[in-house]
């Protein structure tokens, strides 16, 4: 087996890219990785491996950890390094560097396998939900978030950093805004380490929330954040890039993951049959039935809502010019 061969293997590779390896690594990186196989290695044990001073050593791995080439732990004491995967890769390689040149047969493949490798990691997750869904869970993007949920856990955080979405910087279904992902506190902390995100004050990242609402995306998260310590983030998703919006429909739990508790509610004395929610709704709920409505002596497209695809994400309720839609708890 050639050493390009054993990085595959290890790596984990796509096919897809492999005829693009100069995108993923380097020479020394990729030796690096058949390196790690054996398991946790010291930048001293890396050093001798690769016949490197450990200057170069230590260069070679700052760089390798930023690029998520490699990962890292303390270890009694002792930082350890073992390698990542292509999968955790791809998220800088999308997000901060290249990846639009790689040639589109080769992007569509790798999002095809990405998705596929996805929905495999998680299904047993979702099948445990549907048995208990209170159960604590490592699940991405567990639930949706009403914009005044996501700005709560803003305000209840101290450590700010935004960075690209993982899901629309990959899949470019769209061309919604890219800088939404919210990491806080503690994760917050992790990703600057990392040599990733941009840090922002408390009243940047309500901006960065607010516009991203505005713009069409849903906040999706883990709404069970304050029985747990605190809160680590949230992302701004659409449906037509989200990982866990599609790989839901996928699986055939709409709803259910990522969950809805809350339900759109129209009060059709106030609605003016303007289509704007028409145009926000991700997953067709309110739709144009193609009859139209005589408001205010005009002729309008009528709008009829379908409560069965409602996801409850409030992006209608956000943009009623008339205060039309309210959204209503589900829990009792």
């Amino acid at each position: 087996m050639t050493l390009l061969e054993e990085f595959a293997r290890i790596f984990q590779m796509p096919p897809a890219m492999l005829p693009h390896i100069e995108f993923v690594a380097q020479e020394q990186e990729i030796a690096l990785v058949v390196a790690l196989d054996d398991g946790a290695l010291t930048v001293l044990q890396i050093a001798e491996k690769l016949a490197l001073s450990l200057g170069e050593a230590e260069a070679l791995l700052h760089d390798a950890y930023t690029r998520s080439i490699v990962n890292r732990e303390v270890v009694t004491g002792v930082m350890t390094y073992t390698h990542g995967t292509f999968s955790e890769r791809l998220d800088p390689l999308s997000m901060y560097e290249n990846w639009r040149d790689v040639p589109a047969d080769a992007r569509a493949a790798v999002v095809q396998w990405q998705f596929e490798e996805f929905v495999k990691t998680w299904r047993p997750e979702v099948e445990a939900l549907l048995l208990d869904p209170d159960k604590r869970t490592s699940i991405p993007n567990r639930d949706v978030l009403l914009l005044e949920e996501a700005l709560a856990m803003v305000d209840a955080a101290s450590e700010y950093v935004v960075v690209p979405c993982d899901c629309r910087s990959i899949v470019m279904a769209c061309d919604r805004p890219r800088e939404t992902c919210i990491r806080l506190d503690e994760d917050a902390r992790r990703t600057l380490e990392r040599g990733h995100g941009r840090q922002l004050t408390k009243g940047e990242m309500r901006e960065v929330v607010i516009k991203a609402n505005k713009a069409g995306l849903m906040a999706s998260g883990d709404r069970t954040w304050l029985d747990h310590g605190g809160p680590s983030g949230f992302c701004n998703c659409c449906a037509c890039d989200c990982y866990p919006f599609r790989a839901g429909e996928r699986l055939g739990v709409q709803q259910r993951w990522p969950r809805s508790h809350y339900i759109a509610e129209r009060d059709m004395t106030k609605c003016r049959q303007c289509g704007k929610c028409v145009r926000r709704c991700h997953f067709d709920a309110f739709y144009h039935d193609g009859t139209k409505t005589l408001v205010g002596g005009k002729h309008r497209k009528t709008v009829q809502f379908d409560l069965l695809k409602c996801w409850g994400c409030g992006l209608c309720a956000t943009t009623c010019p008339d205060e039309a839609i309210s959204m209503v708890d589900l829990s009792p």
